[in-house]
């Protein structure tokens, strides 16, 4: 059966961002975030050039479909590895999707692909250093207004790319969609330029703003 991975972006009540990690922490255990030996010596290759490696190949020929290499699986498995599940960490997702706006728009973006994680195509597309100005680990995070208000700059200066910049991203990004999953009509400038829009909507707001990765 196929999954869908799914990367949720939503702005949240201040006051409940900054007490939702403390009402939950009674299900966390110690070593529940503990990452294995593997992890950090895959977040140093990701860290250290990794992303100039090979993630692709045509499969027959200069105009065939593209297919991942081990170089893409290896990324794929850092991001899963970076924000395990846990009871804690699912009481808090599941806590913040209960306190965002229902409909998608300016406070809530909602990115979805069968058999793919939209967050590894993002921080693929954006490469080591601006990927890693964004807040949280691999685009898991739980941030009070203060903390949106902080994180910010780094978030634009992540985001808001040159012409140049910015169709390097959209290409790797739709590469890893089609490659790694099957989602050809996945909006590559959105997953760009709708995170921006909630964290800049909940600065203004004064509110909280949770992220997080999920597969159905």
């Amino acid at each position: 059966m196929s999954a869908t991975g799914a990367w949720v972006v939503g702005v949240i009540p201040d006051a409940e961002a900054r007490e939702l990690l403390d009402r939950h922490a009674h299900l966390s255990r110690p070593g529940d975030r503990d990452k294995p030996a593997a992890f950090g010596r895959a977040l140093a290759w990701w860290s250290n050039g990794g992303e100039d490696e090979t993630f692709f190949e045509r499969s027959t020929g200069p105009s065939g479909p593209l297919v991942p290499t081990s170089v893409a699986h290896r990324f794929a498995d850092l991001i899963e590895v970076a924000n395990p599940s846990t009871a804690a960490t699912d009481a808090v997702q599941d806590e913040s999707m209960a306190l965002m706006p229902e409909a998608i728009g300016a406070a809530l973006f909602v990115a979805t692909a069968r058999k793919a994680n939209p967050v590894a195509a993002l921080y693929y597309g954006l490469g080591a250093r601006r990927s890693a100005l964004l807040p949280g680990w691999f685009g898991d995070f739980l941030l009070s207004a203060d903390e949106v208000r902080a994180s910010l700059p780094r978030v634009e200066e992540a985001l808001l790319l040159s012409d140049a910049q910015r169709s390097t991203a959209l290409s790797r990004i739709t590469a890893w969609m089609n490659a790694m999953g099957d989602a050809p009509d996945c909006v590559a400038a959105e997953l760009i330029d709708a995170p921006l829009r909630v964290v800049r909507h909940a600065a203004e707001a004064g509110c909280g703003v949770a992220a997080f990765s999920r597969w159905y």
